[in-house]
């Protein structure tokens, strides 16, 4: 095992601003990114049916949450593309990599952030300080920006299913 760094108050400090300005700065560009795939993902929805439903589709999930909107297009690419595997693998493919980042976009939305300079971690916490339900979720800058990544990859993505297999 290797030495423990010794580290000085203001160098704790120092860090700990630094890695809670990095990490503000990817947690806002998540945030612009998420906002736009619901956005199109949105789109999707009312244009299913090549828009022949577009008021009321519109007005139906104008409101409504991502998860309602994932749900929806489940349920159309199962009905569309019943006899064509690949299609329906493509779009559950996508649908689950879309659920994943829901789940993780609100954990870091309904969740609080802490710093851990020295060991150049971000935690987000979710539940209240007194709950023994309280989760810890510790990230790397690394690794926050391999969660935005991925949000941008899962725009990329719906662009690609929009374009081979639309609804």
């Amino acid at each position: 095992m290797g030495t423990m760094r010794s580290w000085t108050g203001i160098e704790i400090e120092a860090e700990r601003e630094r890695l809670e300005r990095e990490a503000a700065s990817i947690l806002g560009y998540m945030l612009f990114e998420y906002s736009r795939l619901d956005m199109e993902l949105g789109m999707m929805v009312v244009w299913t049916g090549e828009g022949q439903r577009l008021e009321k589709l519109t007005t139906k999930y104008n409101q409504s949450n991502f998860h309602k909107k994932l749900d929806f297009l489940k349920k159309q690419a199962a009905s569309k593309y019943a006899a064509s595997p690949e299609a329906l693998t493509a779009h559950t493919r996508w649908l689950d990599a879309a659920h994943r980042v829901r789940e993780c976009r609100n954990k870091l939305v309904h969740g609080r952030r802490g710093i851990e300079p020295t060991r150049q971690r971000v935690v987000n916490v979710v539940g209240l300080p007194t709950s023994p339900y309280q989760k810890e979720f510790p990230y790397t800058i690394p690794a926050l920006q391999a969660e935005l990544e991925v949000v941008k990859s899962l725009r990329a993505g719906l662009h690609e299913l929009r374009k081979g297999w639309p609804l």
